[in-house]
C-alpha cells in the first residue's frame, strides 16, 4: 500500500489541478459574457453602430436606401450581414472581443486583424465607465513604430502619360516627422493606394480598371523611393500639400491603414480609386469631416487635393521639380554658348584640359549644368551596367568641379506661379453651336475626365491632351442623334532639345458618325488614330509639332486604312487666350476606296471667362479628299462651344 501512495497523491493533485482550472475557465467565460452583455448593453444605449466613425472605420455609406460598406473581401466581416448592416457588425465585432485565437495566416491574434475596430470599442466603452482594454498587437506596434505621427501630408504627382495608370496623376500621403531638414523629409514614410494588377499594363487594362477588375492595395515605403521613381525617373513633378491633422488622429489613420491592408476593396478608375481610399483614410483619422461626400462622383488624384483645399485642413504648400524641370530650367537660363558647351562636354565622356569660362563663376556654372545633363541621363538608363560610363565620368567631372570654390550654379527650378489644385475642376459640360456645309445644328457635350488643349490651362503642361468618356449629342429638326464618343484620347506634345528627343505621342479611340455633304449621317464608325513624331520650340509660349499619323475606321461593309503625316501648331500663354491649328494629309492603303487622299485643315481658339471653371472657344475645320475619296469625308464645319467645368 505504501509502494502506490505516492502515485496517488499526484494523480489526486493533478485532477485538483485540473478541477481547478475547469472552475476557473468558467469563471473567467462567465465575467467575459457578462462584460460582452455589459457592452452590448452601453453600445446599444449609445448608439455606436450608427455613430461616424464607426461607418468611416468600415467605410459604410449611404446605398440604395440602406448602407454599404466599400470593402469586397467577405472575410473582413463578422457578421454574415456585416457589409450592409452596421448594427449587426458591431455586435459580432463585440462577441469575439475576447477571442484569443491566432491567426492561421500570420504569427499574431485574431483580433490584431481590425485594429481599428478595436481601438475605436475600446475608447468609448471608457468614455461610458467600462473598462475594455483593445487587444495587444505586437506586429501593429513594431509597423507603427516607423512610421511619424507629426504631420500628415498629401503628395501630388503630376499627369504621366507613359502609362495608363498615372495619366491622371497620382495621390500618396506622406507622414512626416517633427524634425526639420531635407534628410528627415526624404526618409519619411510614403503610404499609397494603387491597382493590384500583378504588373498587367495590357490592352485590357483601362477597360478592367473601369470596371473593378483589380483589387486595390496598401504600399508603404520611405518617400526618397517616391522621389526616385516619380521625379528622377518619370520626369514628374511633386506638390506637397501639408494637413492640420493632429498625432492623435494620425494615430488612428495608421490602425485603418494597418486593418485595411489585410483586406481589399475592388479598385475602380473612376471612383474607387487612389483619391477616394485616401481620402477615407483621412475621414477615419477625423470622422467629422464628410470628404468623400463632397467630392464629385468621378473622382481624379488632383480632385483629392481640392476637396481637402475646400475643408480647410491644408496648411502648407511646396513644389518639389522633377529632374527634367530643374535641368530644362538650368538650360534656358544659361547663355547659348555655354548651354552647347555643356552640352558637348557631358556626350563626350572626356575631361577637358581647359574649362571654358572668362572666371570661376562661368566655369562653375558650365561643370554645374554638364552635370546636370549627366545626371539625368543616368536615370534614364535602364540598367547599372548602361549608366556605369556615366557614372564614371560624373566622379571625374565632379571632382574638377570641387576644385572651384563658387556656390552651386545649378538652382531648383522654380516654382510655378500656380499650382494644379489651381486648375480646372475634371467634369465638363457644354453647348456647342455648329454650321457644316449650309445647314445648322446644336451639341451638347459632356466630358468625365480631364483635359484637352483648349481647356484653361492653369496647372497644366501646354497643350496636353488626356481626356475620357467625351460624348458628343447633335440636334436640329427637333431631333438629337449620337454624334461622337470618345472613349480615350491622349496627346503629349513635345520640345525637341539638343541633348533629348522625347516622342510626340498622339492616340485617340471613338465611336462616331461620320458628316456627309447633304448633312445626312452616315452608320456609325469606330474610329482609331494613332500617331508619333517630333515637337519644336518656336518661342517662349508656341512650339509645333511633325508627327506620323493614322486613321483606322472599321464600320459595316466600309472600313478604311489611311496613313499619312500631320504638322501642328500650338500657342499657349499665360493668360486667358491659347490657340492650335493643324494640316494633315493622309493616303489610304486599305478600303474602298483605296488610293485616294484624305486632307484636312482645323484650327481653334480659346478664352477663359470669368474664371477657370468657363471655357468659350471657336473651332473651324475643312476636309476634303481626292482620286474618288468617300464623300462622306468631304466637309466644312464652323463651331462656336461654352464649357464649364465643375
Amino acid at each position: 500500500m505504501r509502494i502506490y501512495s505516492p502515485i496517488i497523491s499526484i494523480v489526486s493533485a493533478a485532477a485538483l489541478s485540473l478541477f481547478v482550472a475547469m472552475c476557473s475557465a468558467q469563471e473567467i467565460d462567465a465575467q467575459q459574457g457578462a462584460n460582452i452583455d455589459t457592452m452590448l448593453r452601453l453600445a446599444e444605449r449609445a448608439q455606436l453602430a450608427q455613430s461616424a466613425e464607426w461607418y468611416k472605420i468600415n467605410q459604410y455609406h449611404p446605398s440604395w436606401g440602406g448602407m454599404k460598406s466599400r470593402v469586397d473581401d467577405t472575410s473582413y466581416f463578422l457578421s454574415a450581414n456585416g457589409k450592409h448592416d452596421p448594427r449587426a457588425e458591431l455586435e459580432a465585432v463585440i462577441r469575439a472581443a475576447y477571442d484569443d485565437g491566432m491567426a492561421e495566416q500570420s504569427r499574431q491574434p485574431k483580433l490584431c486583424r481590425w485594429v481599428a475596430r478595436y481601438q475605436y470599442l475600446s475608447r468609448n466603452m471608457k468614455a461610458l465607465g467600462f473598462d475594455y482594454p483593445a487587444p495587444r498587437c505586437e506586429g501593429f506596434e513594431r509597423w507603427k513604430s516607423g512610421m511619424a505621427r507629426d504631420h500628415v501630408s498629401m503628395i501630388f504627382a503630376s499627369i504621366y502619360l507613359n502609362s495608363p495608370a498615372s495619366m491622371y496623376g497620382h495621390i500618396f500621403m506622406r507622414f512626416d516627422s517633427a524634425k526639420p531638414g531635407e534628410f528627415n523629409r526624404l526618409n519619411d514614410t510614403t503610404v499609397g493606394y494603387t491597382v493590384n494588377n500583378r504588373g498587367d499594363f495590357g490592352p485590357l487594362f483601362l477597360l478592367q480598371s473601369l470596371t473593378g477588375g483589380f483589387p486595390g492595395d496598401f504600399l508603404s515605403i520611405p518617400y526618397f523611393m517616391k522621389v526616385r521613381e516619380y521625379a528622377d525617373l518619370e520626369n514628374r513633378d511633386l506638390w506637397e500639400y501639408q494637413t492640420d491633422f493632429i498625432p492623435e488622429e494620425i494615430d488612428k489613420m495608421h490602425a485603418f491603414i494597418w486593418e485595411q491592408s489585410f483586406t481589399y476593396v475592388d479598385y475602380y478608375f473612376a471612383d474607387d480609386n487612389c483619391a477616394l481610399i485616401l481620402l477615407a483614410t483621412l475621414e477615419a483619422g477625423r470622422p467629422d469631416l464628410n470628404l468623400i461626400a463632397s467630392a464629385k462622383p468621378w473622382l481624379a488624384p488632383l480632385d483629392t487635393v481640392k476637396v481637402l483645399r475646400d475643408a480647410g485642413v491644408v496648411t502648407k504648400k511646396r513644389y518639389r521639380p522633377s529632374q527634367y524641370s530643374t535641368l530644362i530650367s538650368n538650360i534656358e537660363r544659361a547663355p547659348d554658348k555655354v548651354r552647347e558647351q555643356a552640352v558637348s562636354l557631358a556626350h563626350s565622356l572626356q575631361v577637358p584640359d581647359a574649362i571654358p569660362g572668362a572666371n570661376p563663376q562661368e566655369q562653375a556654372q558650365f561643370l554645374d549644368l554638364a552635370l546636370g545633363v549627366l545626371e539625368y541621363e543616368r536615370n534614364q538608363k535602364n540598367s547599372e551596367q548602361e549608366a556605369a560610363p556615366i557614372n564614371q565620368f560624373q566622379l571625374k567631372l565632379a571632382g574638377v568641379r570641387s576644385k572651384i570654390d563658387v556656390p552651386a550654379a545649378y538652382l531648383p527650378a522654380p516654382t510655378p506661379r500656380e499650382s494644379p489644385d489651381q486648375g480646372h475642376d475634371s467634369l465638363r459640360v457644354g453647348l456647342v453651336m455648329g454650321h457644316v456645309d449650309g445647314a445648322g445644328y446644336g451639341q451638347l457635350n459632356t466630358r468625365l475626365v480631364y483635359h484637352d488643349g483648349l481647356d484653361p490651362n492653369v496647372g497644366f503642361s501646354p497643350g496636353v491632351s488626356s481626356k475620357i468618356g467625351d460624348l458628343y449629342l447633335r440636334f436640329n429638326d427637333k431631333k438629337i442623334r449620337f454624334e461622337r464618343l470618345d472613349l480615350f484620347e491622349v496627346f503629349l506634345p513635345s520640345v525637341r532639345t539638343v541633348w533629348y528627343r522625347p516622342l510626340t505621342i498622339k492616340a485617340n479611340i471613338a465611336i462616331r458618325r461620320e458628316i456627309q455633304r447633304n448633312d445626312g449621317l452616315t452608320p456609325t464608325a469606330f474610329r482609331v488614330e494613332l500617331g508619333a513624331g517630333e515637337g519644336y520650340r518656336i518661342s517662349e509660349h508656341s512650339q509645333m509639332y511633325v508627327i506620323a499619323d493614322s486613321i483606322t475606321r472599321l464600320r459595316s461593309g466600309a472600313s478604311s486604312l489611311a496613313a499619312g503625316s500631320l504638322i501642328g501648331w500650338l500657342w499657349q500663354p499665360e493668360g486667358s487666350w491659347r490657340a492650335e491649328a493643324s494640316a494633315g494629309a493622309f493616303w489610304s492603303a486599305l478600303g474602298n476606296h483605296q488610293n485616294s487622299g484624305l486632307y484636312r485643315v482645323s484650327g481653334g481658339i480659346a478664352w477663359d471667362v470669368i474664371d477657370n471653371q468657363n471655357n468659350i472657344r471657336l473651332n473651324a475645320s475643312r476636309q476634303w479628299t481626292s482620286n474618288g475619296g468617300d464623300m462622306a469625308d468631304d466637309y466644312a464645319d464652323l463651331q462656336m462651344a461654352y464649357f464649364h467645368y465643375f
